[in-house]
Protein backbone atom coordinates (compact mmCIF):
# COMPACT_ATOMS: atom_id res chain seq x y z
CA UNK A 1 0.00 0.00 0.00
CA UNK A 2 1.52 3.38 -0.93
CA UNK A 3 1.52 6.42 1.31
CA UNK A 4 -1.44 7.81 -1.56
CA UNK A 5 -3.39 4.82 -0.28
CA UNK A 6 -2.94 5.25 3.19
CA UNK A 7 -3.41 9.28 3.21
CA UNK A 8 -6.69 10.55 5.40
CA UNK A 9 -9.01 13.20 4.54
CA UNK A 10 -9.28 15.04 1.21
CA UNK A 11 -7.67 18.29 0.14
CA UNK A 12 -9.30 21.58 0.89
CA UNK A 13 -11.37 21.93 -2.88
CA UNK A 14 -13.38 18.51 -1.87
CA UNK A 15 -14.15 19.47 1.52
CA UNK A 16 -15.15 22.41 0.52
CA UNK A 17 -17.82 20.68 -2.28
CA UNK A 18 -18.49 18.18 0.49
CA UNK A 19 -19.45 20.80 3.22
CA UNK A 20 -21.27 23.06 0.50
CA UNK A 21 -23.40 20.14 -0.31
CA UNK A 22 -23.97 18.92 3.26
CA UNK A 23 -25.37 22.99 3.63
CA UNK A 24 -27.76 22.87 0.93
CA UNK A 25 -28.99 19.69 1.45
CA UNK A 26 -30.01 19.78 5.13
CA UNK A 27 -31.07 23.55 4.92
CA UNK A 28 -32.87 23.35 2.07
CA UNK A 29 -34.98 20.17 2.66
CA UNK A 30 -35.70 21.51 6.37
CA UNK A 31 -36.57 25.13 4.87
CA UNK A 32 -38.82 23.46 2.31
CA UNK A 33 -40.75 21.19 4.66
CA UNK A 34 -41.24 23.86 7.18
CA UNK A 35 -42.45 26.62 4.44
CA UNK A 36 -44.93 23.86 3.49
CA UNK A 37 -46.48 23.63 6.94
CA UNK A 38 -46.29 27.69 7.38
CA UNK A 39 -48.61 27.37 4.14
CA UNK A 40 -50.53 25.01 5.18
CA UNK A 41 -51.27 26.46 8.68
CA UNK A 42 -51.98 29.74 7.22
CA UNK A 43 -54.21 28.21 4.52
CA UNK A 44 -56.15 25.54 7.46
CA UNK A 45 -56.40 28.81 9.89
CA UNK A 46 -57.30 31.39 7.29
CA UNK A 47 -54.01 33.20 9.21
CA UNK A 48 -53.58 35.80 6.64
CA UNK A 49 -50.59 37.23 4.43
CA UNK A 50 -49.05 39.09 7.48
CA UNK A 51 -48.09 35.61 9.26
CA UNK A 52 -47.05 33.72 5.47
CA UNK A 53 -44.74 36.77 4.83
CA UNK A 54 -43.43 36.82 8.91
CA UNK A 55 -43.44 33.16 9.08
CA UNK A 56 -41.28 32.95 5.64
CA UNK A 57 -39.22 35.52 6.69
CA UNK A 58 -38.31 33.77 9.89
CA UNK A 59 -37.59 30.15 7.93
CA UNK A 60 -35.46 32.02 5.55
CA UNK A 61 -33.43 33.17 8.37
CA UNK A 62 -33.46 29.80 10.43
CA UNK A 63 -32.14 28.57 6.76
CA UNK A 64 -29.61 30.61 6.43
CA UNK A 65 -28.30 29.34 9.84
CA UNK A 66 -28.77 26.54 9.66
CA UNK A 67 -26.71 26.22 6.11
CA UNK A 68 -23.70 28.24 7.99
CA UNK A 69 -23.62 25.76 11.11
CA UNK A 70 -23.94 22.74 8.58
CA UNK A 71 -21.19 23.84 6.63
CA UNK A 72 -19.10 24.99 9.43
CA UNK A 73 -19.55 22.06 11.22
CA UNK A 74 -18.95 19.47 8.63
CA UNK A 75 -15.75 21.60 7.95
CA UNK A 76 -14.76 21.00 11.63
CA UNK A 77 -15.64 17.33 11.09
CA UNK A 78 -13.49 17.01 7.89
CA UNK A 79 -10.23 18.84 9.86
CA UNK A 80 -10.66 16.41 13.26
CA UNK A 81 -11.02 13.26 10.74
CA UNK A 82 -7.58 14.47 8.00
CA UNK A 83 -6.04 14.97 11.18
CA UNK A 84 -6.91 11.70 12.88
CA UNK A 85 -8.79 13.40 15.68
CA UNK A 86 -12.04 11.37 16.43
CA UNK A 87 -15.53 13.22 16.19
CA UNK A 88 -16.30 15.93 18.63
CA UNK A 89 -19.98 16.36 20.28
CA UNK A 90 -21.72 18.90 18.34
CA UNK A 91 -21.92 22.33 19.67
CA UNK A 92 -24.77 24.72 18.42
CA UNK A 93 -22.62 27.57 17.91
CA UNK A 94 -20.85 28.19 14.66
CA UNK A 95 -18.46 30.43 16.64
CA UNK A 96 -17.53 26.81 19.01
CA UNK A 97 -17.01 24.48 15.52
CA UNK A 98 -14.53 27.20 14.28
CA UNK A 99 -12.80 27.20 16.63
CA UNK A 100 -9.58 24.35 17.05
Amino acid sequence: MSTKDTKKGGNLLSIFIVSSCAAIVMAGGSAIILQALILAAANLFELGSTFVWVASGANALLALWFAVWTFVRSWHVERRLGAGLEVDEPKMSILANLKG
